[in-house]
């Protein structure tokens, strides 16, 4: 009687714990959040930028097969050295760019076949920030879809 009940206890937790790992492996929630990033912004010509610090993440539908961005940076007595700035997409490198004065430069970002997940994650990596901890600023991602 006691190892029945036992028994029970373990398959319901066993349940519960499985359902919540399904659960978090592909959050809807997920679509919105960011890490390393500062609130929005916008330039003089209307551009739509964040700052990020030298790790920052963000995710994009997994039905997109590329994001275009735009990356910028600082240069002047607080940071003169050129930037690097690394891309990838659920931890495989996609694109890499040196930045090496202050103009915007555009990064296609290839991504993969969309798979089971709704989402995919994209991390930004740069080798130094600037001063406050900013790093590099990130315009919205302009995502390409495959035709249906």
């Amino acid at each position: 009687m006691v190892i029945a009940r036992a028994s029970r206890r373990l398959a319901i937790v066993a349940v519960l714990l499985a359902a919540t790992l399904w659960y978090l492996r592909d959050p809807a929630w997920i679509a919105n959040q960011t890490t390393g990033m500062w609130d929005w912004e916008q330039d003089a010509s209307g551009m739509r930028y964040r700052w990020a610090n030298s790790h920052a993440s963000f995710f994009v539908p997994s039905d997109a097969t590329e994001a275009h961005m735009q990356v910028a940076t600082t240069f002047d007595e607080h940071g003169r050295e050129p930037m690097l700035v690394t891309i990838s997409v659920d931890d495989a490198l996609a694109a890499r760019v040196v930045l090496t004065d202050a103009s915007w430069r555009e990064v296609a970002v290839p991504l993969p076949a969309r798979g089971t997940r709704r989402e995919r994650r994209i991390d930004v990596r740069t080798n130094s920030t600037r001063e406050d901890l900013h790093a590099v600023r990130i315009s919205e991602a302009e995502l390409t879809r495959a035709p249906r």
